[in-house]
Parts: C-alpha cells; sequence; structure tokens
C-alpha cells in the first residue's frame, strides 16, 4: 500500500531531475511543491474507510431485517384493509319479499335497526361472559357521497368538532389557547381549563417556540386581538380561529367549556372509489342511557348535513350509518334519515323510486 502511494511520486521527481539534467542544471536536490497526489490520496483513505464502515454497518444491519417483500405485493400491504371499501350498493333495491325464508344480500336491502336495538346488541356482546367491557365507547360510521357541483370533481378535506348535549369520558381532553385582551376573561378562561390565556405575549411565545404546537389543539381567539394573531397563520394552519370552525367567538369561556371536551373527526377516503368516504365519530359509551345516546347521534348527523358542499342538491351525502363498539367487528345499520331532515325514507332518492316502479310496470 505504502509503495503503491509514493511510486507515482518518485516517478514525477524522477522526471522533473531529468528536465533540469538536460538543461545543464546538474542539481542533486530539487526544491519543488509537494505532490499533490498524496494529499488526495490522505483524502480520499479517510473517506474511503468511512464508507467500508458505514457498508459493514448495512450488511450487519440487513442480516437482522426481515425479507424484502416483493414489487407486485408492496402496493397491497401499503394500502391499508380499512380503506378497500366500496359503496353499498344494496340500499337502491327495491324492497321484495322472496319466495322461501333465504334473502340474498346482493339483491336485497340490509334492514335498519333503531338506536336502542343497536345498543342492545352491542351490550350483548360485551357482557362479563364475552368480551367483559361495560362501557367501551360507541361510535358512528357515517358514509358519504363525496362528489361536488362541477364533474370529475369530488371532497377532499372534511373535518370538525362536535359537541355533545350528554357529555361522556373522551378518549382525550383538548388543550385550549385563549388570545383576549381582556384581564378577566383570561382569568376565567384559565379556570375553565385552558391552558394558555393572554395577548400580544403569548403570541410572541408561540412564534419563539416556547410554547410549541404540541402544547395545544385549539386556538380560540375573541375579536379585539384578531389582527395580531393573523400571524400565527402558518403555525396554525387550517385551524386558524374564524367563524365557521366556531374558533372566532365573543364568549371565549364558554367556547372553552365546548371545546376542551370536543370530539375531533377527520375525512377518510377510500382506496377504491374516489367519490366515497366516511367519518369515524365516538358519540357516547355504552352504558349510557339510550335517550341519551341517540340525541348525541342527531347531532352529530346534523353537524355533518351541514358541511354538504353547495350545488349537490340532487345527491344525498350522508349514504349510509353504521354503529360499531371497541373490540367488536359487529356494525349495526341505522335508520339515519329519521334524524335528517328532507331525507328520503330508507335513504333513497323518490325520483330514483319512481324510475324504478315505472321500469317494473313497463
Amino acid at each position: 500500500m505504502f509503495t503503491k502511494a509514493l511510486f507515482p511520486a518518485f516517478m514525477n521527481y524522477a522526471f522533473r531531475a531529468s528536465q533540469l539534467n538536460i538543461l545543464g542544471l546538474h542539481c542533486n536536490k530539487i526544491y519543488v511543491a509537494p505532490n499533490l497526489d498524496i494529499v488526495r490520496y490522505a483524502a480520499r483513505k479517510g473517506t474511503r474507510a468511512a464508507a467500508l464502515a458505514k457498508k459493514k454497518a448495512r450488511k450487519a444491519q440487513k442480516k437482522n431485517e426481515p425479507q424484502s417483500v416483493p414489487k407486485y405485493l408492496q402496493r397491497k400491504l401499503k394500502v391499508s384493509a380499512e380503506l378497500e371499501r366500496k359503496k353499498c350498493t344494496d340500499e337502491n333495491w327495491l324492497e321484495t319479499q322472496p319466495i322461501d325464508n333465504v334473502y340474498n344480500m346482493k339483491l336485497y336491502r340490509g334492514k335498519p335497526y333503531t338506536v336502542a336495538e343497536a345498543v342492545k346488541m352491542h351490550r350483548e356482546s360485551h357482557c362479563p361472559e364475552m368480551l367483559n367491557d361495560p362501557s367501551p365507547l360507541i361510535y358512528a360510521n357515517v358514509e358519504l357521497e363525496l362528489k361536488l357541483k362541477k364533474k370529475d370533481r369530488y371532497i377532499e378535506e372534511l373535518n370538525g368538532i362536535v359537541t355533545f348535549p350528554h357529555e361522556f369520558k373522551a378518549p382525550k381532553k383538548n388543550k385550549i389557547i385563549v388570545l383576549c385582551k381582556d384581564l378577566d376573561e383570561q382569568v376565567k378562561a384559565t379556570e375553565a381549563g385552558a391552558a394558555y390565556s393572554g395577548s400580544s405575549a403569548l403570541i410572541k411565545q408561540i412564534l419563539a417556540g416556547t410554547v410549541s404546537k404540541e402544547d395545544f389543539d385549539f386556538v380560540i381567539c375573541h375579536p379585539d386581538t384578531l389582527k395580531e394573531a393573523n400571524t400565527l397563520r402558518g403555525i396554525i394552519g387550517r385551524k386558524f380561529p374564524n367563524t365557521n370552525n366556531g374558533l372566532l367567538r365573543l364568549d371565549v369561556v364558554e367556547a372553552v367549556k365546548s371545546f376542551i371536551n370536543g370530539i375531533e373527526y377527520k375525512l377518510k377516503h377510500s382506496s377504491l372509489e374516489i367519490d366515497f368516504g366516511w367519518v369515524d365519530v365516538p358519540f357516547g359509551r355504552l352504558d349510557m342511557p339510550e335517550e341519551h345516546l341517540e340525541e348525541n347521534l342527531q347531532v352529530l348527523l346534523n353537524i355533518i348535513e351541514k358541511q354538504k358542499p353547495a350545488g349537490t342538491d340532487h345527491l344525498l351525502f350522508i349514504l349510509r350509518t353504521l354503529l360499531w363498539c371497541e373490540k367488536s367487528k359487529e356494525r349495526f345499520k341505522i335508520a339515519h334519515w329519521k334524524y335528517l331532515p328532507n331525507y328520503p325514507e330508507n335513504g333513497v332518492l323518490k325520483e330514483e323510486e319512481d324510475e324504478d316502479v315505472k321500469s317494473t310496470a313497463q
């Protein structure tokens, strides 16, 4: 290794000495600048040693890693099985009775249950003898039509927060920041449960990073500090206070009480159909009274219905509602049209029903 490194330098020195001897300058010692090849090689030697060490570390790591997944299976693994869902097409079939007592699920509409019946069936499966969980969270899986007014346009994002009339123990309590100039309101907001309350000084702390984005979930703002709060748009993003999301309010104390126990929901898109999605929202505990659960569900459905896009009156926004519980795979269809105004029976538009009747008559 040493001879390989010095051989090019020795040949370079000998060549220069021969040139000087030809010119008649006999010199035993040649004072020239050091050859850069040695310097460059020394630099490369360090980088090569580091690269070799990294290579050995990668090989050792690969021995402990599982076998790589083939390319034709990678897409299937990336897409969650939960998102591989399609619309339920059996809802648009007419109600007909079969000849015998065997129903084909592809041809007949699924039976809708009342909230009381669905809760009763879930309580049976969560009894001590089976799942042994008397008070799990009960969720509403609300399936949505994502088409917009324009052709080939669909809803990309849909989120919000729900405050229920009958409170229950939620998975987590939201951390709230209150921005207002009134000192009395700041004290009352802190007593109501706000994590931070202040005005310009608090805004500067958020901008400086003293109060990070992870320290709060929502920012409730009074109109008197909205101008100063505009500097937080880049940090807060889509949750910036406005009248639509209810975070820009005069009664900040009442807003803290409602948002601290509020339940946030977010749209999930189907990986198979671009015009289909759903939201999963907990609306109570299984051991709550059935009347309270029904009222909470009605509030939830009406809040989601208000987010229906403009210009889509000819479409039904909520397609189907299923109730499910933690630790259980059972889902029961609910007659959601009873809780929504101007919704047809069985969740089918009247125009479609009339066309089906005409086609059967012909």
